[in-house]
């Protein structure tokens, strides 16, 4: 009965225990792929046992393969394979069962011995040692099938990562033969990949180029995330437990990290594809912080991470060559060549390792060799990318070299040639100045002036292509001091306003009454650039007006202003102009002088962070630039009180309507009542309709020239006039040329004639005057002010005509000199008698002028001597001979030709009982540099 109810039990646990279709063995095996014979289940709870398997309550669980290579996606839960074999040969089979990539976290194998008991073999990157029978990177089980029988093998895996398995049954023969190939053919691309990252470590040092250095990390990190991959590192060897999962996601993340930061400097991203640099440095952002993390996430979600941010990094590489070779970038189709097969091999083995592409390969060995390739096309690509930016960095240093050398014998040649035409010239329009004032006939006058105009003209030539020179160079130095705007912009439009009468031009100078009078900056760089634009609008002008129009920037950045120059004058100018865009060249087109100054004032706009350029306006070009100027409060300085301008009544008579807009703007600023007339007989009824109505005009202002009447006419009418009573307050607008007599406008009435231009704060102080406002006399200014007539002054100047011109200057004045031919001479006279002042010329035989200075305030300093002020006279007119007379101890620095006024606003500053000391501003502001 025991026998019987034994073979029954035997019987019903074989039919519990169905296995699957057999792999048939019908012949001598060597390989084959048997995963489609295989069978799985999904262990979810974790709570099947082998002996729950083996008694076929979950046989209907089981699921067939259907591929070569069975892809079951993410999970970190136990599965369950088997697979049946038989043998249908007449002999034993020895083979070796293989489970690919076997890279899981517990791997047990279950397999019957010849009593049908099962053994078991545990493995996997959570255990040490992790391999089967054969020490290998994948696992191998022997087995032994008897001839004719039928044996059902068990696998437990536990992946904890994306499980794809694929079963090989080999002979042990041909497993070893294809594990020593594959492991040679390892060993030999990662010895030549180790090469070439000693190579380009060795050229980074060598050429100091971080695309080397960047490129040899990236190789380490990707061999290391390689070797990881196929079991070598912590798994074949280095065995630790948990070590081989994690190592391969920081690996791989610390490749990706680098392989970016590649791209990046070797294409140069920044310049070539700005757009794609956020997404880059995204990518390696996430890379660097997906490489911290993988050491402490769960090892699922760290190979998730490193799946994706592969997938994205090779597309985003993949797309940032293409772009950069279509945008002819330098070394884009090296890098596109290269790259290309390594960036598709990463995404094949992705979509392959999730079972999107059905096909099976090595894929670490297959991203080994994609990249030992890449690396030797990078090695010849880069070395001679390395010697051609060696030779283009010596062809460049070169040229700068070479640059540098021209510029600066071209600056010594220009001021040394300066220096020699200025001193000629300096005799000749001093004697020229001298002669003006002595008595002759007309024509003679007229020839003086015209000597004195062209040689003023060829000086301003000089300046302008010596500070050409010097823009060119970049040698702009700035200064950031307060001035007042009002007045150097008037005092630019004084040098024009004789130009412009004769061209019968008028200047009309607008400043917006929310313009800044005080403001910082440079102010003889500003003066530059607005006498350039105005003599380039002055030269292409017709009869009519010309605006300069000073207002706060339309963009609203409150601390820039803009000077437009525009009006009915250059509506002939066409595009002379030109010169301010900033890819003019100033040497393509020699047919107008004007270009030089143009592109002078564009230069130094930009010198002072500023822009310019040309507009269509509605009556023609209109020149403009913007500069920062921000404002500056000055508590201190009190301005004219409004009291008096408040509410009083002002007519304002003049053809043309710009003047009178722009004064009617400034007065209504002001807080008076304004009334505007082109018109001189409506004004003057309007005048005789105000005063009937006992409600007359406080103020009329009259322009001088009027088509009908005049502006004295006028005057005469409005005096002679019965009904008008109170009389108003007559003040007249003039040109220079045209402007009556003090006489002759006060028999017509007319209380104050001012100069056209006249400056809103100008004419405000007179209204203000005449209204009966307290005006705060001004203190008195060097130009108002005469030297004393018993200075005693000596001269030190070695060239005849320049020895008369200073003479006849100086007697003008009223003052006597002592004169010395050179240095030494002056440094003896100085110690022998006590002088009131020196002017020295630079250039002088037996010893110059700097050398004399320095002994001069050497004996002055060791016999305790007041200082005696030395003011240089020399036709060196740069920043650096300024500087280098201030450094030699002298107190101003005078350029020739000398100026009358100058010289006199020198003498006096320096003999008034002031001390300045050496290194003060120069006496003459139009100084250049």
């Amino acid at each position: 009965m025991r026998l019987l109810f034994g073979a029954l039990a035997l019987l019903a646990c074989s039919l519990a225990s169905a296995s699957p279709p057999p792999f048939v063995i019908n012949a001598e095996l060597d390989h084959a792929r048997i995963t489609v014979y295989s069978e799985h289940l999904r262990d979810e709870h974790g709570d099947i046992e082998f002996n729950d398997i083996l008694s076929g309550a979950y046989d209907r669980q089981f699921v067939p393969a259907l591929r070569s290579s069975e892809f079951l996606g993410f999970s970190d839960q136990r599965w369950w394979i088997r697979l049946a074999l038989h043998n249908n040969t007449a002999s034993p089979q020895n083979l070796l069962l293989t489970l690919t990539p076997g890279l899981y976290a517990r791997l047990s194998f279950y397999r019957p011995d010849d009593r049908g008991l099962y053994h078991a073999s545990h493995g996997g990157t959570d255990l040490a040692p992790p391999w089967g029978d054969l020490r290998q990177r994948a696992p191998a089980y022997q087995l032994t099938l008897a001839p004719g029988s039928t044996q059902t093998y068990y696998f437990s895996v536990v992946p904890r990562r994306h499980l794809n398995y694929t079963l090989h049954l080999t002979s042990v023969g041909h497993q070893l033969q294809n594990a020593l190939a594959s492991s040679g053919l390892f060993l030999l691309l990662s010895g030549i990949v180790l090469g070439l990252v000693l190579y380009n470590f060795v050229q980074s040092l060598l050429y100091r180029n971080d695309v080397h250095f960047y490129y040899s990390l990236f190789l380490c990190a990707l061999l290391l995330a390689v070797l990881t991959a196929s079991g070598f590192i912590g798994y074949q060897y280095l065995a630790a437990p948990g070590l081989q999962p994690r190592l391969e996601a920081f690996a791989a993340l610390l490749a990706i990290l680098l392989s970016t930061a590649f791209t990046r400097r070797f294409l140069n991203i920044a310049a070539l594809l700005p757009g794609a640099e956020p997404w880059l440095r995204a990518t390696m952002a996430g890379c660097a912080i997906g490489a911290l993390l993988s050491w402490i996430v769960p090892v699922i979600i760290a190979v998730q991470l490193v799946l994706a941010l592969a997938v994205l990094s090779a597309l985003l590489l993949l797309w940032v060559g293409f772009t950069c070779w279509l945008r002819h970038g330098e070394g884009a189709g090296l890098y596109l060549i290269a790259r290309a097969p390594l960036l598709l091999a990463v995404l094949l083995i992705v979509l392959a390792g999730f079972g999107v592409v059905p096909i099976t390969f090595d894929g670490p060995l297959l991203a080994l060799s994609c990249a030992t390739l890449e690396a030797l096309m990078f090695a010849v690509g880069l070395s001679r990318k390395g010697r051609d930016d060696l030779r283009r960095t010596l062809r460049e240093e070169h040229e700068e070299a070479l640059n540098a050398a021209t510029w600066h014998t071209r600056s010594e040649t220009l001021a040394r040639l300066s220096h020699e035409i200025r001193t000629p010239m300096s005799g000749v329009l001093g004697m020229a100045e001298i002669l003006r004032d002595t008595p002759l006939t007309p024509n003679q006058k007229e020839c003086v002036r015209g000597i004195q105009n062209a040689g003023e003209s060829l000086l301003k030539i000089l300046n302008d292509v010596l500070e050409y020179s010097r823009l060119e160079q970049g040698h702009t130095e700035l200064e950031q001091i307060r001035f007042d705007l009002n007045e150097l912009v008037m005092e630019a439009v004084e040098l024009f306003r004789e130009k412009a009468e004769e061209k019968q031009v008028e200047l009309i100078p607008h400043l917006h009454t929310n313009v800044p009078q005080q403001v910082e900056g440079d102010p003889n760089r500003l003066k530059q650039v607005l006498t350039h634009l105005l003599g380039a609008c002055i030269r292409h002008a017709q009869p009519g007006e010309l605006v300069i129009d000073v207002a706060r920037d339309a963009s609203g950045r409150a601390d820039h202003l803009r000077f437009e120059f525009e009006g009915s004058a250059l509506q002939q100018a066409g595009d002379a102009f030109s010169a301010l865009t900033q890819f003019d060249n100033v040497a393509d087109d020699h047919s107008d002088s004007t270009r030089l100054g143009l592109s002078i004032a564009r230069q130094l706009v930009e010198a002072m962070a500023g822009r310019c350029g040309v507009r269509q306006g509605r009556a023609g070009p209109a020149s403009w630039c913007v500069l920062p100027l921000p404002a500056v409060l000055e508590p201190g300085l009190p301005e004219i009180s409004d009291v008096t301008l408040q509410g009083r009544a002002l007519l304002v008579v003049d053809d043309s309507s710009t003047v009178t807009r722009v004064i009617r703007q400034q007065a209504l600023a002001w807080g008076m009542r304004v009334t505007a007339s082109h018109d001189p007989r409506e004004a003057l009824a309007s005048i005789r309709t105000q005063a009937n109505l006992n409600d007359p005009y406080d103020v009329v202002l009259l322009d001088h020239r009027m088509p009908g009447m005049t502006g004295m006419q006028l005057a005469a009418r409005v005096q002679e006039d019965p009904l008008i009573t109170p009389t108003p307050i007559l003040v007249m607008l003039t040109g220079v040329n045209s402007a009556p007599t003090a006489t002759v406008a006060r028999n017509v009435g007319i209380h104050r004639v001012l100069g056209k231009p006249v400056s809103g704060p100008r004419l405000r102080q007179a209204l203000a005057e005449e209204l009966g406002a307290a005006a705060r006399p001004p203190a008195p200014h060097l130009r108002d002010q005469s030297p004393d007539p018993g200075l005693r002054i000596l001269v030190a100047e070695d060239h005849q005509l320049s020895q008369k011109v200073i003479r006849g200057m100086l007697a003008k004045l009223g003052l006597d000199a002592e004169i010395v031919t050179n240095g030494r001479d002056a440094v003896n006279a100085v110690r022998e008698g006590r002088y009131d002042l020196v002017l020295m010329d630079c250039e002088m035989p037996e010893m110059d002028g700097f050398e004399a200075t320095r002994r001069i305030r050497d004996w002055e300093r060791l016999h305790d001597r007041k200082p005696v002020p030395i003011i240089a006279l020399t036709a060196h007119i740069l920043r650096e001979h300024r500087e280098r007379s201030l450094a030699a101890g002298m107190n101003a620095h005078v350029p020739k030709p000398v100026e009358l006024d100058v010289l006199r606003q020198a003498i006096v500053q320096f003999t008034a009982g002031a001390e300045t000391p050496s290194g003060s501003a120069p006496a003459n502001g139009e100084t250049p540099g």
